[in-house]
């Protein structure tokens, strides 16, 4: 009876063998270096194993037919083969090719994760981001200096960033460099930078590593692209007790182009009857602006954009002079700025790309500085000549720039052109 029994058991186990399947291989990549921990297994079953260190695997399954057998390793393309199993043993033998992303290193920003070429940077904010940001009253360079690695300086415009001078922090808008982005320096007030927000779809900001298109030895560039074609046609009128403001956008019917207009009007004398300044001031700052665009789409991939703007601004204050107790410091300030930008794009056979931008910026300022006794009467202290001066200055400055660009395999690319700078 013993005996009966026993050979009935190994009788089933016999036929548990034999209906099983032993799948075993080697997993290497395209350098024939053996891939350990890649994951092996047939597609919707539970059966499947790991390579040890030397890229090998084995397993058994009680699968028949035709079955796919996946095998998938971070890094590499997914592997997959077709397979017929049958009693006994299977070899399936795999050469894993790396797969090649832009998503080599993702960087947690402000507002979105970015990991593309372009936005190899610190922060990418969108004009909802910047707008929404405590104490950055709706300016660029507000939001982007509450950031890691930009420094908070209250009394000057401009990014400083890892203890490098406003100077070293440039501006571009769709691709060439824009010159006077903020309003005119005042004697210890910081000045906002003279753009909205929402004429950009994103705001790039590099403390550090960022393409050669945007110049060397710079402590970080800031990296502005407006916005292609509006959702819809649409116009806004604002009021308000320091200021009225209205524009139109217009997005035609084919929806490849668009034009558009804007105009605001500020003046902050109503706010500063109530809410008193350490400035005292004798015309407070009143601006006007005024700015155009258009957008047309040249083909599925190409688009031409410009932009125009100007601004006409000016104030006036005096406080208290450090050099001469009872005397005053005076400053006062008008300034006008004109900028406009023609940029176009287009994606061209064979991977190739194409940008042309050009920029001009005609900036005027008229400064007059000096002191003033308790009765706000222009005096000349004997000593302190040199802080009664006059600017009467008119700037200009073109940037012209042409870039082409050759996509090669994977994450390489070459880029190559020329550019144009002219100021007076």
């Amino acid at each position: 009876m013993k005996g009966l029994w026993a050979f009935s058991v190994g009788l089933c186990l016999a036929q548990i063998a034999e209906a099983q399947v032993v799948i075993k291989g080697t997993i290497k990549d395209n350098k024939n270096n053996p891939v350990a921990g890649a994951s092996i297994s047939i597609k919707d079953t539970y059966d499947g194993a790991t390579s040890d260190s030397s890229g090998r695997y084995s397993f058994k399954t009680f699968e028949k037919g035709i079955q796919t057998i996946i095998i998938s390793f971070i890094g590499y393309k997914p592997y997959e083969q077709q397979i017929k199993l049958e009693s006994g043993s299977l070899s399936v033998d795999a050469v894993l090719k790396q797969e090649v992303t832009e998503l080599t290193a993702v960087v947690l920003s402000a507002g979105t994760f970015e990991a593309s070429d372009r936005k190899r940077a610190a922060a990418v904010l969108d004009p909802i981001d910047i707008v929404t940001t405590a104490s950055a009253n709706g300016d660029i360079t507000g939001a982007l200096k509450t950031l890691p690695g930009a420094q908070q300086v209250g009394e000057s415009e401009g990014l400083f960033v890892r203890g490098g001078t406003a100077a070293e922090t440039k501006t571009f808008i769709d691709g060439t460099l824009v010159n006077n982005f903020f309003f005119t320096s005042v004697p210890n007030i910081a000045q906002f930078g003279r753009f909205s927000p929402f004429l950009f779809k994103g705001t790039v900001f590099s403390t550090g590593g960022y393409s050669a298109l945007y110049g060397q030895a710079l402590s970080s560039a800031l990296i502005l692209e407006s916005i292609d074609l509006p959702d819809q046609s649409s116009a806004n009128l604002g009021f308000s007790v320091i200021g009225i403001n209205g524009g139109y956008q217009h997005l035609a019917k084919n929806k490849m182009s668009s034009w558009g207009g804007s105009y605001s009007y500020t003046n902050l004398a109503p706010a500063f009857a109530i809410i008193k300044q350490r400035q005292d001031y004798s015309k407070a700052p009143a601006y006007h602006g005024a700015d155009a665009n258009f957008r047309i789409k040249t083909s599925k991939t190409g688009m031409l954009k410009y932009y125009g703007y100007y601004s006409n601004n000016g104030l006036a204050f005096t406080t208290n002079s450090i050099d001469s107790l009872g005397y005053l410091d005076k400053f006062k300030i008008h300034n006008s700025n004109m900028y406009h930008n023609l940029s176009w794009k287009e994606n061209l056979p064979n991977r190739w790309k194409i940008f042309l931008g050009a920029s001009y910026t005609n900036n005027t300022d008229d400064i007059d500085a000096g002191m003033q006794n308790a009765s706000k009467n222009d005096v000349l202290l004997s000593g302190l000549e040199f802080k009664k001066f006059g600017v009467d200055n008119e700037g200009n400055y073109f940037n012209g720039k042409l870039v082409l660009e050759k996509k090669l395999k994977g994450l390489s690319a070459i880029r190559f052109g020329s550019e144009y700078n002219f100021s007076n």
